[in-house]
């Protein structure tokens, strides 16, 4: 049973500072180590209502690979809301301290199989997540979990079920790099579910590359981009080939050198995954569930997070940025 009282917890170091709140790691008084997130109720009404509906939303779905709230309460003008412990964090923070050049292929393969199965289940809801990123995908040992339901949209309205959705971009500007283009079109076709695959795949790229596919490029020529059907690429030995002029490459960073890319080699699979996820019409997308058929999870059956997490410190804030093994491999 979990305390209304937030001096019945212990708040250690910040994970994460926002506008509105912070996430700090924490323990309740049995010792259990927590996600606490704690938000200022002075702030717009548009921002509660959002929190509210997301709160509402993550307790409506029952599935291992969402992220569960164990509890929340209101505690002198704040509201706390209590996570499971996740950690190793997101995805994004992994590449930025851990595998600052990329997953490996069989960790992706591991994280997407875990959440393709949660939009299975989300889309089986009749709903669409709406904002799927490494960022949003949370890690521990065991499995991975999708967060971040706050542009979650239900096609069930007044008891019927509506055919598209509709939805504004407007102060959105830092998530319209992983939507697909029927949602950036912004016209009257709408979109579908097929909208969480697109942002799949875009997914599949930032966590194999190490950096999300049109970065440090001008929103505009993304949109472009994307309109005429031209998808981001899996950077390895055959795709830098193919593009002599290393035009995929963040111009400034010099993070993300050509050699490095030329050292990695992802498998047809692979590459075959991404392009369905990626296809710029929608009814040519896999759904969820069909995708985890396909031959790229397969390697998945005689391995799991367990085996490849092993050997990492448990407590990801003290990492030195030094990567296991596996990823000298992929030319670091």
């Amino acid at each position: 049973m979990c305390s209304n009282n937030i001096h019945h917890y212990k708040l250690l170091q910040i994970l994460k500072y926002g506008r509105y709140g912070t996430v700090y790691k924490g323990y309740d008084f049995n010792n259990k180590c927590l996600a606490i997130k704690k938000l200022s109720l002075d702030q717009p009404i548009e921002e509660l209502t959002a929190m509210c509906n997301e709160v509402l939303t993550i307790r409506r779905f029952k599935h291992k690979n969402i992220i569960t709230i164990l509890h929340c309460f209101l505690f002198n003008q704040h509201a706390y809301l209590i996570f499971p412990y996740m950690c190793f964090e997101n995805c994004e923070m992994l590449l930025q301290k851990v595998y600052t050049s990329g997953f490996p292929e069989i960790i992706i393969a591991l994280i997407i199989k875990d959440v393709l199965s949660a939009i299975t289940y989300i889309h089986s809801e009749n709903c669409v997540h709406g904002s799927i990123r490494a960022q949003h995908i949370l890690i521990n040992s065991r499995k991975a979990v999708i967060s971040n339901f706050r542009d979650c949209q239900t096609f069930i309205n007044h008891g019927e079920k509506k055919k598209v959705l509709y939805g504004s971009t407007v102060g959105k500007k830092n998530q319209l790099y992983w939507k697909a283009p029927e949602v950036l079109n912004q016209n009257l076709s709408g979109y579908t579910e097929k909208t969480d695959i697109y942002s799949t795949g875009i997914t599949c790229c930032e966590m194999a590359n190490g950096f999300q596919p049109y970065q440090g490029t001008e929103l505009t020529y993304m949109y472009i981009e994307k309109a005429r059907g031209s998808r981001p690429l899996l950077l390895d030995q055959s795709s830098i080939l193919e593009d002599q002029e290393s035009s995929l490459l963040p111009e400034t960073n010099e993070q993300f050198r050509r050699d490095i890319f030329m050292k990695k080699s992802f498998s047809d699979d692979f590459h075959q995954f991404v392009e369905l996820c990626l296809n710029k019409n929608p009814l040519s997308r896999w759904a969820a569930s069909k995708l985890m058929t396909h031959s790229f999870l397969k390697q998945c059956r005689c391995t799991s997070l367990a085996e490849h997490f092993k050997d990492f410190n448990h407590d990801l804030s003290k990492c030195k940025l030094k990567e296991p093994a596996c990823v000298y491999f992929f030319g670091r």
